[in-house]
């Protein structure tokens, strides 16, 4: 008779039986690690940016915002006889006077389209831009990563003489530049 066939099967079930505890140690272990990777992932994607600031674009108070230039003015004795583009730079600034990157501003005039009366256009882009974007007065934007934003506004050809205040603002600040177009032949 064959030795390795003559062996009970009660005897092959004890020989075997360490490897199967192994394996069922084996097992229970891997199924434990998966479940406490599972959680710890969980975990992280729920409080994820849990105590991060959200910082808000706004200037806060005690900022300021310089239009620059703060006055231009172009004169003529018969009207414009072409759109004529002016450009502006904002600069928003905290109060340490360091400028504030990305900041939110909104820019608008009384007499920009679509205003009654529509003396100029704001374009979202300076002028030397193409192709530039033309915006509606109250339109919103946000400075570069020094402060900076330059648009510009386009004076429509035909207008004779008129001025407006341009406002920009972020939060509660405000700063003010001034536009007109004034026809000498009065």
């Amino acid at each position: 008779m064959n030795v390795c066939c003559s062996r009970s099967y009660q005897t092959i079930l004890q020989e075997d039986q360490p490897m199967n505890v192994s394996f069922q140690v084996a097992k229970r272990f891997i199924i434990i690690s998966f479940i406490l990777l599972l959680t710890v992932t969980l975990m992280m994607s729920l409080f994820a940016g849990c105590g991060v600031e959200k910082k808000e674009c706004t200037a806060p108070d005690q900022s300021t915002i310089t239009i620059t230039p703060s006055f231009q003015q172009v004169k003529t004795s018969s009207g414009l006889s072409t759109d004529m583009p002016f450009d502006w730079t904002v600069i928003v600034k905290y109060q340490d006077g360091t400028p504030m990157p990305q900041a939110c501003i909104t820019v608008s005039g009384s007499q920009a389209v679509p205003n009654a009366g529509g003396a100029y256009q704001f374009q979202y882009y300076p002028s030397w831009t193409s192709p530039n974007l033309a915006v509606d007065s109250g339109f919103s934007a946000q400075t570069d990563d020094y402060g900076q934003y330059t648009f510009s506004t386009v004076a429509s050809a035909g207008s004779s003489t008129w001025s407006d205040t341009i406002y920009v603002r972020s939060g509660a600040i405000v700063s003010t530049a001034f536009l007109a177009v004034n026809d000498t032949s009065y």
